[in-house]
């Protein structure tokens, strides 16, 4: 057979296979260009948390999504995502009803722990509130000598003096706090605030909204 002739029907078998290999996996849902993909930071995750009783979450638990939070309170990275990237995430995610959030404590020190305890006093409608008003005045509070501006928030939620001593001296309380920081450490190798289990895919960190949406839109991708 012609050389010439040969190198063509070769150059033709590659191009078919090519795009015959690209429709497949685009039908799999792997090959497909998604918007922003290349802003996707995350990585596989060593270990997935499971959602479990005493979890705080929004959002439907049919949700092909979840997106496990480790936070602080006094973190002002944990802060930007929960004043600015999550109220877009609700809208356009959460109540849509492709995600859901849970919330799981990793405080960073002792004053983020205090915090974190009063949250897990309050029933559960009052502790998304709570937690969106620990950020919101993260400045006030998140100071020196800071355990005062803690129990002034707590009563602005209606918890007195005595219920607020109560809360922050229950060892149960404080211990299920640092037992979720343990966990998240020791079994799924948390260092830093705030880490996000995107279903198997971890997220260390955030900046703005597009790149955590790509994330999410890879994961969304990947989970049909």
């Amino acid at each position: 057979m012609n050389r010439a002739v040969l190198a063509g029907l070769v150059v033709a078998i590659v191009i078919a296979v090519g795009a015959g290999g690209w429709i497949y996996y685009k039908g799999q849902g792997i090959g497909a260009t998604l918007p922003n993909a290349e802003l996707d930071a995350s990585e596989p995750a060593p270990a997935v948390p499971e959602v479990k009783e005493g979890d705080k979450i929004l959002g439907e638990a049919s949700a092909p999504v979840t997106i496990v939070e480790y936070f602080s309170l006094g973190c002002i990275h944990c802060k930007h995502f929960h004043d600015d990237v999550l109220p877009k995430l609700k809208t356009e995610y959460i109540d849509t009803g492709k995600v859901r959030l849970v919330y799981r404590d990793f405080p960073l020190e002792g004053l983020s722990l205090a915090a974190a305890t009063v949250t897990r006093c309050v029933n559960d409608l009052a502790y998304f509130a709570m937690v969106d008003t620990f950020f919101a005045q993260q400045q006030t509070w998140y100071v020196e000598n800071g355990l005062d501006k803690v129990k002034n928030i707590a009563k602005g939620a209606g918890m007195d003096e005595a219920a607020f001593n109560a809360c922050i001296a229950d060892p149960a309380r404080k211990n299920a706090v640092i037992a979720s920081r343990s966990e998240a450490e020791t079994t799924f190798k948390v260092n830093s605030t705030p880490t996000f289990f995107i279903n198997d895919r971890v997220l260390k960190g955030v900046s703005e909204y597009e790149a955590f949406k790509a994330t999410i839109d890879g994961a969304l991708a990947r989970a049909e």
